[in-house]
C-alpha cells in the first residue's frame, strides 16, 4: 500500500498568545521519553519511570490532578517530604526533583502552562560513600595472585577488566566490550555508549599487558549485576578492607554506617580512581582529564574526584609553603 508523508510544521505559533493549557505531568513525560528514548541508553528511562510512578502515587494518596502548571514550588516541597517518607536517599531525591525542574523547562518551551515557582527548589547533593583506588592498591590488585581454584579464571577475567577501567576513566559500558580493534598504536580508542563520543586514551602498561594476555580478546559480555557481586567478592580476598565510615541522609534523618572499603567498591569505582590518580599526579591539566572523563565543567568533575583529608594533606606536604 502507498504511505503518504503528513507534513508537520514546527513554526510554535502560540509563541507571542496565551499558551496551551496544561497537560497531566506524566504524560508529558511520556512524551518526552517516546522522542528520546531511541538515541539513548536502555538504562535511560528507568529513572523516568520512576519519577512516574511517585507522582502517581502521591496524586493517588493525596487525591489530586498533577499538570504540567500543577508544578509549583508548594507541590515540590510536600513532594519531596512524601518522598523522603518512602524511604528515599537525599541524593536520590535531588536526582528526581532535577529531573522533573529540567521536563518543567521543557513543558514551557513546548507552550504548555507552567507555573514559575517550580525553579525556586534548590536542593544540593550532599558527599557520596563513593571510595576510590590508590596507584599502589591498583598495583595489588593486578598483581595479587588467586590461591583458590574455585573459579580462578573468572576472578581473573573480572579483575583484569576492572583493572583496565581503573587505567583508562571508561565507564563499564565501554570498558567491558573492548576489543583488539580498540587498541590502535598504544591508545584505546572507543566511541562511548553513553555519550556516543569518541575518547582517545593512552594505553597504560599494564592494559597492553592484559590485552596480550588474551590476544587482543578481551573478557567481555558479562552484565553489570553479576560484574559487581563478584568483583566485591575479589576485592574481599585481595585484602581490601579499610574501614570506611561514611555519612548520609535517608527519609529525611541522618544515618552514619560503617563499612569495610571492599564492601563499596563497584564497576564504576574504576572510573572515580583513574580521573581522580591523573589527578594527582600533578602533571595533568583538568580540562585534559576532562576530554577524557567527558565532563564539561569544573565544578562536576571536582564533585567526582574522591580525596580524603589525608589524600589532599599528602599531596601539598611537599609544597614550599610547609618548608622554611
Amino acid at each position: 500500500m502507498p504511505t503518504f508523508k503528513v507534513r508537520k510544521d514546527y513554526i510554535n505559533h502560540f509563541r507571542q498568545e496565551k499558551p496551551l493549557e496544561g497537560i497531566y505531568f506524566t504524560d508529558f513525560i511520556r512524551e518526552v521519553l517516546e522522542k528520546r528514548s531511541r538515541r539513548k541508553s536502555k538504562d535511560y528511562a528507568a529513572v523516568y519511570d520512576a519519577i512516574i510512578k511517585h507522582i502517581d502515587n502521591f496524586s493517588e494518596n493525596y487525591d489530586c490532578d498533577i499538570f504540567t502548571n500543577s508544578i509549583t514550588e508548594e507541590f515540590l516541597d510536600d513532594f519531596i517530604i512524601y518522598l523522603e517518607n518512602n524511604g528515599l536517599r537525599h541524593n536520590t531525591i535531588v536526582g528526581y526533583i532535577q529531573k522533573i525542574q529540567s521536563l518543567v523547562r521543557r513543558a514551557g518551551q513546548y507552550n504548555y502552562a507552567v507555573d514559575t515557582t517550580f525553579d525556586e527548589i534548590d536542593l544540593r547533593e550532599e558527599p557520596t560513600n563513593a571510595v576510590f583506588l590508590s596507584m599502589n592498591e591498583i598495583t595489588r590488585i593486578y598483581y595479587y595472585k588467586f590461591v583458590k581454584q574455585d573459579k580462578r579464571k573468572a576472578k581473573e577475567r573480572i579483575r583484569d577488566m576492572f583493572v583496565i577501567g581503573c587505567l583508562t576513566a571508561l565507564r563499564y559500558s565501554d570498558y567491558s566490550r573492548l576489543t583488539s580493534q580498540n587498541m590502535i598504536n598504544g591508545y584505546i580508542v572507543i566511541r562511548t555508549k553513553k555519550t556516543n563520543v569518541d575518547v582517545k586514551v593512552p594505553a597504560h602498561d599494564y592494559v597492553k599487558e592484559i590485552f596480550a594476555k588474551y590476544g587482543g580478546f578481551i573478557p567481555s559480555g558479562l552484565c553489570i549485576q553479576y560484574f559487581n557481586k563478584y568483583l566485591k567478592v575479589i576485592m574481599k580476598e585481595i585484602g581490601l578492607n579499610d574501614i570506611i565510615t561514611y555519612s548520609y541522609t535517608k527519609g529525611g534523618k541522618l544515618v552514619t554506617a560503617t563499612r569495610e572499603k571492599w564492601e563499596l567498591i563497584s564497576s564504576h569505582t574504576a572510573r572515580r580512581s583513574a580521573a581522580t590518580n591523573m589527578y594527582l599526579t600533578g602533571r595533568m591539566k583538568t580540562f585534559e582529564i576532562m576530554k577524557l572523563t567527558g565532563h564539561r565543567s569544573e565544578q562536576n568533575f571536582f564533585r567526582y574526584i574522591r580525596l580524603t583529608g589525608d589524600d589532599t594533606a599528602r599531596n601539598i606536604s611537599g609544597d614550599m609553603f610547609f618548608r622554611k
